[in-house]
């Protein structure tokens, strides 16, 4: 592909495994962002960025900055350090941190309606984790919450009839 010296923009898409792929390239920065506006409305399931990318330049030597701004375990940082990638983290209040384990929880929840069997064990595990994280936010012992489930269970029953609520009257 024959790139014009003034298409320094570039829309990237990001692939598994830290792959991309430049998807189009733009002279000025405004058009590159309306394509990205419209790339991540059309394509939501799609990861795509910006960035300036002279012609010549390889985009696997440029580096490439992906927002998260979510809740992550406590690891991750050691991972990343551990391959070598540069990040940025902050504590969050006692507040957000609440806010951002409901938030992660309904995440995994919709994730997990899609996964395949092989995942689902790792995302049920999952959300144990993010349930185990705001029960302490809330001061709530794992046995009060187990005792809960067994009081729940006797009082209303379970889930293993599959029974389905068509109606009822008042």
């Amino acid at each position: 592909m024959s790139v014009s010296p003034l298409h320094v923009w570039a829309i990237i898409r990001l692939l598994p495994k830290m792959q991309r792929v430049v998807v189009n390239r733009f002279r000025q920065r405004s058009e590159a962002e309306n394509c990205l506006q419209v790339l991540r409305r059309s394509a939501p399931q799609n990861e795509y960025t910006m960035a300036y990318l002279p012609p010549g330049e390889d985009v696997a030597n440029v580096l490439i900055r992906k927002d998260y701004n979510k809740l992550v375990r406590d690891r991750i940082p050691e991972i990343l350090e551990s391959q070598h990638v540069r990040y940025a983290v902050e504590e969050m209040k006692q507040a957000e941190y609440y806010q951002a384990l409901w938030q992660l929880l309904d995440e995994k929840v919709q994730l997990t309606v899609k996964v395949v069997d092989d995942d689902l064990l790792k995302e049920l595990a999952d959300m144990l984790e993010i349930i185990d994280a705001i029960s302490t936010v809330q001061n709530i012992q794992r046995n009060q919450l187990l005792a809960c489930q067994m009081q729940r269970r006797l009082d209303r029953g379970a889930f293993e009839r599959r029974l389905k609520l068509l109606w009822t009257e008042a």
